[in-house]
């Protein structure tokens, strides 16, 4: 099998404003009355911007990214246009971004931030810590995951810039939960926030990066443009993973939504992207070898079934674990993804290159392909002819489409409906948020996280209100992980509690691990770090 490494792609870009001088114009004038031309002379024409074309393998919803996980708005706004008070460098450490410092007190339970000086918003605005407590009390209640780590806790402004949280329960990870969490805790604006009401999507997308949201074009582009308010932290040279000193190295950025991977591969050939965030396996050929185009491949994504356990057959845990037992992993990611290059068979919820938090406890549960076993469940279940179970999917992810449908054939196989349920994106957004009694499980695939808290999956409030992770063991074994205070005993709590999940509660169905890849120019440097697209050090090469 071909070596891949084992960290989650990302495709990191900076745009910077790069002016130039052209060339020069004259404009004649003939004097009234005279033989004498005079001659002015025209201010130089400004040099064509410095642009990144990148194609991206999906279409934002929106790009308020502090309301929503998804990566693929993460790809265009995270770093770029929002910021955080911390960031993550390359090997997950924790470093300071729009906070210069911070400090850990009272064992653990009060977090105290010191904000960087002359900090401008997009809008010309300084931020303050009044738009900081507004920015990370609006991430906490509309992110599952936090509100579970810092309970009715929020931020206040101690003065204009210091900021803090005191919690009611000391926890280590705060930090990590703001650096690492995949539902942004961007700082925004207090008046952009103030603009709309509690739940509701911002209607302007300003922050504090390199760059500033200019346009959409409705499935053609988004662009961005080089912010020349910004001022860089950090040692000049020194970017690191998610956070550091960042230099624009472009005027401008356009993310355009091609659709179909022939159009993206042909597209990055002809030079009319510059990259792209993602290729199949069936498109490595194209540029497998090719000195002009360089392959990036990480470990990326958990392709999970999410059980539904509030309403409807799902709500079962035998059911759940009669579903577990008759899926065979294998069968499925091949279906997906082809060559087994493309993908791994291990039963860790934590992906292998998270040392602290990799186990193996619960995995004689995992990818058992045992049709006998899942029948005597669903006989346990009380499942008749009249039971469906129902698998909700998005279209435009053939992977889990193809999932779906060998998870349909392999319980059709012993006698139990199912259907599949495959929905445009916007249409299976509505039905998962917000018509949760019209299906059973879902297929959605996670990137790698430094805490086990931090997966949204075993939030209990996601994706809607009731559907998540309710079992009171589930999150009193989380809380005792955040507030622990002795990694070896928070390990522990952790494996027994993926053995739990395995062997009772059954939340999920993990299948494996797939690897994404992603091209751009050799030509170009910095483009793809761990774990996600973020493109902020894409850069022509020296």
């Amino acid at each position: 099998m071909k070596k891949i490494l084992s960290l989650t792609l990302v495709l990191t870009l900076c745009l910077a404003l790069l002016s130039g001088c052209g060339g020069s114009s004259a404009a004649s004038t003939e004097a009234a009355g005279s033989d004498a031309a005079a001659s002015e002379a025209a201010a130089p024409a400004a040099a064509e911007p410095k642009t990144l074309n990148i194609a991206l393998s999906g279409q934002p919803e929106h790009l308020d990214v502090a309301m929503s996980s998804m990566d693929i708005a993460s790809e265009v706004v995270f770093i770029s246009v929002f910021e955080k008070l911390v960031a993550f460098d390359s090997e997950s450490r924790v470093i300071p971004e729009l906070a210069e410092s911070w400090e850990l007190t009272d064992e653990n339970r009060v977090y105290t931030y010191h904000l960087r000086h002359g900090v401008k918003f997009h809008n010309g605005e300084e931020m303050k810590a009044a738009d900081v407590v507004v920015s990370m009390n609006r991430w906490i209640d509309a992110a599952a995951n936090a509100r579970g780590l810092v309970g009715d806790a929020r931020f206040t402004a101690v003065d204009d810039y210091t900021v803090e949280i005191r919690l009611e329960t000391g926890t280590l990870y705060l930090n990590e939960m703001i650096a690492g969490l995949g539902q942004q805790a961007a700082i925004m604006p207090a008046s952009v926030i103030g603009a709309v009401g509690a739940g509701e999507l911002v209607q302007e997308y300003i922050g504090t990066g390199p760059y500033f949201y200019d346009e959409w074009k409705a499935d053609q582009y988004i662009r961005l443009k080089a912010f020349d308010g910004y001022t860089p932290y950090g040692t000049q040279g020194d970017y690191s993973g998610w956070g550091g000193y960042k230099t624009a190295w472009y005027d401008e950025v356009y993310f355009y939504f091609p659709g179909d991977p022939g159009s993206v591969v042909a597209g990055v050939q002809t030079g009319e992207y510059d990259m792209c965030d993602q290729i199949g396996g069936d498109q490595y050929a194209a540029f497998e070898g090719d000195s002009a185009f360089t392959i990036f491949s990480a470990e990326a994504e958990e392709p999970m079934l999410i059980f539904n356990k509030a309403t409807g057959v799902g709500a079962d845990p035998v059911v759940r674990q009669a579903i577990q037992a008759v899926i065979n992993c294998g069968d499925l990611l091949h279906a997906a993804y082809g060559s087994e290059d493309l993908y791994n068979l291990y039963s860790s919820y934590m992906f292998k290159d998270s040392a602290t938090w990799y186990t193996e406890a619960g995995s004689d549960k995992y990818n058992q392909a045992d049709p006998e076993a899942a029948k005597a469940l669903f006989a346990q279940a009380g499942w008749t002819d009249s039971n469906v179970f129902r698998i909700l999917v998005n279209n435009s992810s053939s992977g889990y489409v193809a999932e779906a449908l060998v998870i349909q054939e392999e319980l059709r196989a012993i006698g139990v409906n199912c259907e599949v349920l495959s929905y445009d994106s916007a249409t299976y957004s509505d039905v998962r948020n917000n018509h949760t009694e019209n299906w059973d499980a879902f297929i959605t695939g996670f990137g790698p996280k430094v805490l086990p808290n931090m997966n949204l999956y075993l939030s209990t409030g996601w994706p809607a209100e009731g559907t998540g992770c309710t079992d009171e063991r589930v999150q009193g074994d989380l809380a005792a992980i955040a507030s622990g205070a002795d990694l070896a005993t928070a390990q522990n709590t952790w494996a027994e509690l993926q053995r739990y999940m395995y062997e009772e509660y059954v939340p999920v169905v993990k299948f494996g691990s797939t690897f994404l890849s992603g091209v751009s120019r050799s030509d170009i440097t910095g483009a793809f770090i761990k774990e996600r697209l973020v493109w902020i050090d894409a850069r022509p090469a020296a």
